[in-house]
């Protein structure tokens, strides 16, 4: 029989499905932007595209923000955090996380039911000039009439959508974001002093459950009965519901309801019915299994918790099988840069004569964002955004020490390690004195925790006794936002409730963005050589070449 050569197997191989190679090109593009930013807001300060197996080689921008004049030095940190996601052209909602429906949108192909074609980009008429928020603080310009896509609209919903979701459920399904949305979102506090607090937490897994077996099926009850000297009534009865509601017949013999005693005993003049079962009789056994079931199933729960912010929960559950899932990650934002960066502030007096009690006070934050991104089969865009944020103060949070009337309330070495739920209730009045209702439960941290948290403390002419965002000429050293009788909600997690008291002009941005850089790209990308202007040299050369041909034989 003959054998096929390498050459004749490649000749019949039809349904090959590795692209063919392509010369791969590398493009720089700088990024230079001056625009401002709101304090509370996740702004868009930069975004570029990549395309469809592009790679972000090593990219480096450096950001930074000056912050508007401000009355006085502020006391406590303002915060400046920058974060760097690359969205996939996967995670946009209209491909459903579906490869197939992406790849036919792509070519314009009906998808595989037969339906209409799924449009790779929505578009939109851009409308008045600077009226999209997002558009306006990255700097993009479109004629009013003029027809775009909302591809940066969309990713910028999808990134705080992801990070809703990452923070808590709840959250996410109370304020997520349409795909349409152009407003700008509110930013996320970053609570370092209550960062171990939870609104909620997994009892069951914390403390695991052991099935008990009864060696009898059946438990005799003790105290319930039938007067024994009436007789029973033979014959078919009619059928009784029992407590858990299941009917079924008596019995062949039966007394009516008269003849029913309950066996009861007197305490302090009163009567009380003595009904037990008797479990000692009927022996309980505890299977090993089920307790290596119980310890095994912790382990488990432990590793869920890492999958909990993703959507589908037959996602969740092929993970947890051990099974990959490689498009996965193209179906969300990714985060490829991270940094928070505290506000240096300073006070510069004038110096003429005149104005020497004068003074400006201004404040600077920088940091350099390294982004690298392996090659991306879906493409996408990678978008920077910033948030201005004052360091929370919580001022009137509960001394752990003060309100202790009793030792036992201290914290008890040899009872605390024994505790099997070393949790403890945390109540809305150690968050706020001033709480209406500081007995209620805000939520739940670890035991003991609160002696190792980070207190503020704020007195004498500071001293504030309640809640208020109004203007206060003492308290201009102070960026306090702050709510009236606080909960674990969304405007813990979240800046809804905002104000830019200590500055100067308090309806302003009141940060000034600067970003220099170059993003480095690898792809597909093919280019066109440099051009030079027309000065007809070809055509002059040419003219001069002998283009005749010489005919054979003659």
């Amino acid at each position: 029989m003959q054998q096929l050569s390498a050459n004749d197997i490649r000749s019949i191989a039809r349904t090959n499905t590795t692209p063919i190679p392509i010369a791969r090109s590398v493009r720089q593009i700088n990024q230079i932007v001056a625009t401002s930013m709101p304090a509370g807001k996740m702004v868009p300060v930069t975004a570029f595209p990549l395309l469809r197996e592009d790679t972000l080689r090593n990219s480096m921008i450096h950001c930074k923000v000056d912050l508007m004049e401000t009355a006085e030095i502020i006391k406590n940190g303002v915060k400046c955090r920058f974060m760097a996601y690359f969205v996939p052209f996967l995670a946009f909602e209209r491909f459903n996380g579906g490869m197939d429906e992406f790849n036919r949108s792509y070519m314009k192909q009906n998808i595989a039911d037969g339906a209409t074609v799924t449009p790779f980009f929505n578009t939109m008429v851009a409308g008045a000039v600077g009226s999209i928020p997002i558009h306006k603080y990255l700097g993009f310009h479109a004629a009013a009439a003029d027809t775009i896509n909302t591809a940066y609209i969309e990713a910028y919903n999808l990134i705080w959508n992801f990070r809703a979701r990452n923070r808590s459920e709840t959250l996410y399904q109370a304020k997520k974001r349409l795909m349409t949305a152009t407003t700008l979102a509110p930013a996320f506090w970053q609570h370092e002093q209550f960062k171990y607090v939870v609104p909620d937490w997994d009892d069951v897994a914390m403390e695991g459950s052991v099935d008990l077996s009864f060696t009898s099926a059946k438990v005799p009850v003790y105290g319930v009965g039938f007067d024994p000297t009436v007789a029973g009534a033979a014959g078919a009865v009619s059928s009784m519901r029992h407590a858990t509601g299941v009917t079924d017949n008596v019995n062949n013999y039966n007394a009516n309801s008269g003849n029913v005693k309950v066996k009861s005993k007197g305490i302090a003049g009163q009567v009380f019915p003595d009904i037990y079962a008797d479990l000692q009789a009927s022996g309980v056994k505890i299977s090993l299994a089920n307790i290596e079931l119980a310890k095994r199933t912790q382990w488990y729960a432990d590793l869920k918790a890492q999958f909990e912010g993703l959507p589908d929960s037959w996602i969740i559950d092929l993970l947890m099988q051990g099974v990959s899932v490689p498009e996965q990650m193209w179906k969300q934002p990714i985060l490829i840069a991270d940094k928070t960066e505290i506000f240096g502030i300073e006070k510069r007096w004038a110096t003429d004569g005149a104005n020497l009690t004068d003074a400006v006070v201004n404040g600077a934050a920088m940091c350099d964002l390294d982004m690298v991104l392996p090659r991306t089969p879906t493409g996408g865009i990678v978008m920077v955004v910033a948030e201005i944020l004052p360091e929370q103060l919580f001022e009137r949070g509960r001394d752990p020490l003060l309100f202790i009337t009793d030792p036992a309330k201290l914290p008890n070495a040899m009872k605390d390690d024994l505790d099997p739920q070393k949790v403890e209730r945390m109540s809305k009045g150690e968050i706020d004195t001033s709480h209406s209702d500081p007995n209620g439960l805000f939520g739940y941290r670890p035991l003991n925790w609160q002696w190792q948290q980070s207190n503020t403390r704020i007195g004498g002419k500071w001293f504030k006794s309640a809640p208020s965002n109004t203007f206060n000429e003492e308290r201009q050293h102070f960026w306090t936002v702050e709510v009236t009788d606080p909960a674990y909600n969304s405007d813990f997690m979240i800046s809804e409730v905002f104000n830019q008291l200590p500055f100067v002009v308090t309806n302003q941005d009141v940060g000034e963005v600067q970003i220099h850089g170059t993003a480095i790209i690898e792809g597909n990308t093919q280019f066109g050589t440099r051009l030079l202007e027309n000065d007809n040299a070809y055509a002059e050369v040419i003219a001069q070449v002998d283009q005749g041909r010489i005919t054979k034989g003659v």
